[in-house]
Order: C-alpha cells, then sequence, then structure tokens
C-alpha cells in the first residue's frame, strides 16, 4: 500500500501544507510505505525541485470564482438581508460548480498506478468546493477499482474562500453526503482537526469524524530574557484573522507604556480594503517591526521563536472553531498564546490545553487589555507551556498523523445523514441546487 497525498492548498514553502507534507513523508518513509503528493498546478518552482510534491490540481483550496465585485456589492448593502442573499448566491454557486467540475476531472487525470484500490488517498483539506467532485469521481468508477480515501473536514460549513459566512454551502454539504452514503465507511471516511469542528458535522450531518490532528515541525521557543516582549502575528494578513485589529492595539499599548513590539508578517493578495489600510498604518509605527512577504519554513521557524507570545485575534465569525497552524506551532513551541473568545484557541487555553490568554469581545482594545493583563504573569505561563508542549507535540507529529489514518481502515462504521438538528441551517437555497449537477 502506498499513501496519496492530495495538497490542493500547497503554492509554496510558506503554506502550513508545507510542513504537514514534510513531517508526513518522513513518517511514512520511517514506515517502509510509500508516498505520492500532489499539490496545486501553480506550486513554486522551488518545492517542485525538491520532488516533494507533484503540481497537478488547476485550482486551489483557496480559488473562487466571481466573488470579490458581488463581495464589494454586498458591503455597500451591508444589514440588506435580502440584497445579501441575492448577491451571495451567484459567487457562492459559480465557486460550487466550477470548483467541484474542476476538482473531479483533476481526479480522473492522476497516474493511473496512483490512484488503485491498494492505496489509501487523503484529502488533506476539503470544503463544499470539493466534495461532491470527489463524490462524483467515485460514483462513475467500480467500487472495487476504488482507493480508500480520508477527507479532512477543515472548514465549518458556512466558510466561504472570500471570507464572509455562506448561505447556501449547508445545501451543498448535505447533497454531497447523501450521495456518497454507500462510500462511507467503507471507501470513504472523514476526518477533522478538533472536537469543535467534529460535533458540527456529526449534529447537523450524521456524520462521525475521526479527530486527525495536523502535523507540524516542532520546534522550542527559549526567549523571555530581554525586558522588551515580543508579540508575534504569523500567517496570512486579512480580517478574518483580525489583522485590521493590530494598528489600534500597537497604538493603545505604546500610549500606556506597556514594554511590547510587534512582529507581524505582511503576506496578502491586496484584494481586501481593510487590510490594505491596516498594512499602511503598521509601517509607519515606532514599535512594530514587520516581516515582508511568504516565509520559507526555516525563516519562518527562526522568526516566530523570536517571539514571546503568539497573537491570535481571530474572527469568532468568520474564522470560527477551525484550527489554526500558528496556534499548533505554538503550543508545541511552548509558546504562550493571546485569543479570541469563540475560537478553538481561546477554548484550548480555557480548558488547559493551551496557555494564554482570552480577550471579548472582540476588538482592539479588548486585545491591548489582554496583552496587559498576561506580561506580569508571563514567566509563569511559558513555565506552565513549556511543560505542556513535548505532549502536545507528540499528538501532533507525523507519527500521530499517519497512526490516525492507518486506524481508520479498520472502520466500519455507517453514518445516517440528517443527524439531529436538521433544521439548524435555516436558509433555503434556490431549487435548482437539489437537481444540479457539477458536470452539467
Amino acid at each position: 500500500m502506498d499513501m496519496v497525498l492530495i495538497a490542493n492548498g500547497l503554492t509554496n514553502r510558506g503554506e502550513h501544507s508545507y510542513r504537514l507534507i514534510q513531517e508526513v513523508r518522513a513518517a511514512l518513509a520511517r514506515r517502509a510505505i510509500g508516498c505520492h503528493v500532489f499539490a496545486a498546478r501553480g506550486l513554486d518552482p522551488d518545492v517542485v525541485a525538491e520532488k516533494i510534491a507533484a503540481p497537478h490540481f488547476k485550482h486551489t483550496l483557496y480559488d473562487s470564482v466571481g466573488p470579490r465585485a458581488s463581495d464589494l456589492v454586498i458591503q455597500k448593502l451591508a444589514g440588506w438581508q435580502s440584497g445579501q442573499k441575492l448577491l451571495s448566491y451567484p459567487a457562492e454557486f459559480l465557486t460550487w460548480k466550477t470548483l467541484n467540475r474542476s476538482f473531479r476531472h483533476d481526479l480522473e487525470s492522476l497516474p493511473r498506478n496512483v490512484c488503485t484500490a491498494d492505496n489509501l488517498m487523503v484529502i488533506t483539506a476539503v470544503c463544499q468546493n470539493q466534495i461532491a467532485g470527489l463524490v462524483d469521481f467515485m460514483r462513475a468508477r467500480s467500487r472495487e477499482s476504488l482507493p480508500r480515501i480520508v477527507c479532512q473536514l477543515m472548514f465549518s460549513p458556512s466558510w466561504t474562500p472570500w471570507e464572509r459566512s455562506a448561505y447556501y454551502s449547508d445545501a451543498y454539504y448535505r447533497k454531497a453526503f447523501r450521495n456518497a452514503l454507500p462510500f462511507i465507511g467503507d471507501k470513504l471516511f472523514f476526518t477533522t482537526e478538533n472536537e469543535a469542528i467534529a460535533k458540527i458535522y456529526r449534529d447537523h450531518y450524521g456524520i462521525d469524524t475521526k479527530i486527525l490532528p495536523v502535523p507540524l515541525a516542532v520546534s522550542r521557543s527559549t526567549r523571555l530574557a530581554e525586558t522588551t516582549i515580543r508579540l508575534g502575528f504569523f500567517g496570512y494578513s486579512k480580517s478574518a484573522k483580525g489583522f485590521h485589529l493590530l494598528p489600534d492595539v500597537a497604538a493603545i499599548c505604546r500610549e500606556a507604556g506597556l514594554p511590547v513590539e510587534f512582529h507581524i508578517q505582511i503576506q496578502h493578495s491586496h484584494w481586501e480594503q481593510a487590510t490594505i489600510e491596516a498594512e499602511a498604518r503598521l509601517r509607519g509605527m515606532p514599535n512594530v517591526h514587520l516581516l515582508e512577504g511568504t516565509l520559507h519554513s526555516s525563516e519562518y521557524i527562526a522568526e516566530t521563536n523570536k517571539t514571546d507570545v503568539a497573537l491570535l485575534p481571530y474572527d469568532p465569525i468568520l474564522f470560527g472553531m477551525r484550527g489554526s497552524g500558528v496556534f499548533t506551532e505554538s503550543v508545541a513551541a511552548g509558546r504562550p498564546v493571546i485569543a479570541s473568545d469563540g475560537t478553538y484557541a481561546a477554548e484550548s487555553i480555557r480548558i488547559g490545553v493551551a496557555q494564554g490568554e482570552i480577550f471579548k469581545p472582540y476588538g482592539a482594545r479588548e486585545l491591548a487589555e489582554a496583552i496587559a493583563r498576561i506580561l506580569p504573569r508571563l514567566p509563569q505561563i511559558q513555565a506552565s507551556a513549556g511543560l505542556q508542549a513535548d505532549i502536545f507535540a507528540r499528538e501532533h507529529s507525523g507519527d500521530a498523523y499517519v497512526d490516525v489514518l492507518l486506524s481508520l481502515l479498520q472502520s466500519t462504521a455507517r453514518p445516517s445523514i440528517g443527524g439531529p438538528n436538521t433544521n439548524v441551517f435555516r436558509i433555503e437555497p434556490p431549487d435548482k441546487i437539489a437537481n444540479e449537477t457539477i458536470s452539467s
């Protein structure tokens, strides 16, 4: 048996999926299990040269079709619920149909020697824009020729690539799960990164998932020897991750005389006005150090280890309870975090899995106050975080990831589509969705 990793979100070394692939490949090599990795066609040539992944998928996990223009109009119509629904539908529908059709086509064009019944295929992240294409791919082939397939449900059902809550994705998921029912527990398995996301799919759709912790490279944070505390914000710069809060937070901390400096990664595609404006403000601030663009794996580890506390001011509505690579790396490194209430990181602090501070309600002043609260206790908090780091790191290793995947091959669980709360999502989609196919 070989393992086939579908990482269509992988485009460069700065992606968390790049480190995931490295860790999983190493774990598989220790077990003498073959590995094939397929990423986006736009994969960085430097990564292609490493030969750890082959460019294959036309669209990435984060692509969309036509959302930007409608998104701008929706902003102008803020509060007009009927207008939002009307304008949201074309973007959601076109993205769903185009990306699912493309995903099915790319699965069908995988090399014959890897897409076989002897192998295990792992789709490292999937949402409503791939799952229907996957199911149609499976239905078009004989069961005997299909590999066993594991899908990581990374997002809540309301997630969209343009960082606004979806109106119709519940219908897309429900339709896909219903069509997938004959395969689930035999040829098709679902996983989630944490219990919070698992509960959503269990309660709303009757889909039981296995917890599959995302593996990341482990390093240990060693700072806190200087008088100035470094606060780090890493990853993609966007409002869903609270990037727009940072200028006000930095200004409040400076006015309060807090001994902190902000190390902030600037990495975005210049499509979100709030992010553009926040970046412009940050560039003129004396207590802010900016890290420009994509950081390769070694650079990323070096920069994060220069910080004492990770800032995770993720929007509890737009980002929700899904996992975060920055969070996982921080806890594994023994680094405290400051997180917004209503997110998985905050819940992890609350139950003692992580160490740090929670802020609420969601806003810049509340985040600044959380920074002020953590400073006097930081040495003790970091000591506690260090004691937990090794255990957490082992649970999020490449070997732990592979162990979960192999255990799924013994599973025979069968779901019942619907779940106890089938009316949780109350927005009804246009009637045509029920009969629409991605190939038409």
